[in-house]
């Protein structure tokens, strides 16, 4: 029985990533749903930001109780990474799905991490010499 146990704890992030893959499968499909139904995209992901925020800022509030100091830089930089790295994201994402199938999107955005490694080598960033903003 020992035996059983050390190899279903083994197998836990493995098990883990097919959960993730099937809620995003399913997201997917929840998506396409509501785009062909005839939702607007910018108030489908709107939905989805108050959501996760909904959820994440209490969950923020109780687990990181030592916060840095708050400065007008940490500020410009929070603004411009929840502009560009959400909101435009998203909206592509979900026009993307209008235009084309769930599967098609779903099998690019796999390719992001190899796309974003082919254009970091390009521009001849390393991590020996990152970039500081």
């Amino acid at each position: 029985m020992e035996k059983i146990f050390n190899i279903l704890h083994g197998l836990k992030p493995a098990m883990l990533m097919v959960v993730v893959q099937l809620v995003f499968a399913g997201v997917n499909v929840l998506y396409k749903l509501s785009v062909s139904d005839g939702m607007s995209f910018q108030v489908m992901v709107a939905y989805r930001f108050i959501f996760a925020s909904a959820l994440m800022i209490p969950l923020a509030l109780l687990v990181e109780r030592k916060r840095p100091k708050l400065t007008w830089t940490i500020l410009v930089q929070a603004f411009f990474c929840g502009l560009l790295g959400g909101t435009v994201s998203q909206n592509l994402y979900v026009v993307a799905m209008a235009l084309t199938s769930a599967t098609f999107v779903s099998a690019m955005t796999n390719l992001i991490p190899s796309i974003t490694f082919i254009v970091a080598v390009t521009i001849g960033y390393s991590l020996t010499h990152p970039l500081i903003f």
